[in-house]
């Protein structure tokens, strides 16, 4: 019987093959380099075209006791203001258990007023992770405030050009952050996060996925929103009913001592 024998390829050839590999590698690293901005300036872009001086919209938000549930549990109407890149007021207006409940973020502190008690509530860095106003929904304090990305988060990497996006990785500047990173998917042409993934270590805790967008007064809006909590396998939802931009806004509403009034 005839033995088959295989040869072994030469050691020339064993590293041709390796440096084919790198080679191609770097080219495609290449490209992704030259077809794309730098990370920092992505997320400079999606900064600049969210941030008008001031605005004032009308929402709906609705909890969902699972992640794949068709009906809601519990829905929830309140109207949201902002001032800058700091500031911003929501209002709970129905239902009439929660009306006159107050969240106020100013120069990244929070403070809540519940009208059941007539008292202001300082929230510190331990209480950011929980759902605002205390109403359930999976959107936390950290999640629904902010001063804009490139103030609340850095040292930006983009991860990967994926279709008609960019997956743009960045770190929280607050140490006391709840999560360890956020993978921000990022609109190539309208500079708006279609998605964004929240980790705590390494593990993926949140995903945040924006729907319906739309151009108003020519900015992108994405006019739903949806937070799937992987963690307790539930879902909130927000639809942006109407926005108003640039509008004359009271200095009271976000005075630390009369917001509330």
């Amino acid at each position: 019987m005839n033995k088959t024998t295989q040869t072994r390829p030469e050691p020339a050839v064993k590293w041709s093959r390796v440096l084919i590999g790198i080679t191609l590698f770097l080219a495609a690293t290449l490209c992704v380099a030259a077809d794309a901005p730098a990370a920092a300036d992505i997320m400079a872009r999606v900064d600049e075209q969210r941030g008008p001086e001031t605005a004032r919209s009308r929402m709906t938000m609705r909890i969902y006791r699972s992640l794949d549930a068709s009906n809601h549990d519990r829905e929830i109407r309140l109207l949201s203001y902002a001032r800058g890149t700091t500031d911003s007021l929501i209002e709970f207006v129905a239902p009439r258990s929660i009306a006159g409940l107050r969240v106020l973020e100013l120069d990244g502190a929070v403070r809540v007023f519940f009208p059941s008690t007539g008292r202001v509530r300082n929230i510190g860095a331990s209480g950011r992770s929980g759902s605002v106003g205390g109403v359930g929904g999976d959107f936390s304090y950290e999640d629904m405030g902010g001063s804009g990305f490139t103030q609340d988060y850095h040292r930006f990497e983009l991860q990967e050009t994926r279709g008609d996006r960019w997956l743009v990785v960045g770190l929280p500047t607050n140490p006391d952050s709840q999560y360890s990173r956020l993978v921000f998917h990022i609109d190539r042409e309208r500079y708006v996060p279609l998605q964004i993934d929240y980790f705590e270590g390494d593990a993926q805790v949140k995903r945040l996925e924006a729907a319906d967008i739309q151009r108003t007064s020519g900015r992108y809006v994405a006019t739903r929103l949806t937070m799937f909590n992987l963690k307790e396998d539930s879902r909130t939802e927000i639809r942006l009913h109407d926005v108003e931009w640039d509008v004359p806004l009271s200095e009271d509403m976000f005075h630390p001592n009369r917001f509330h009034r």
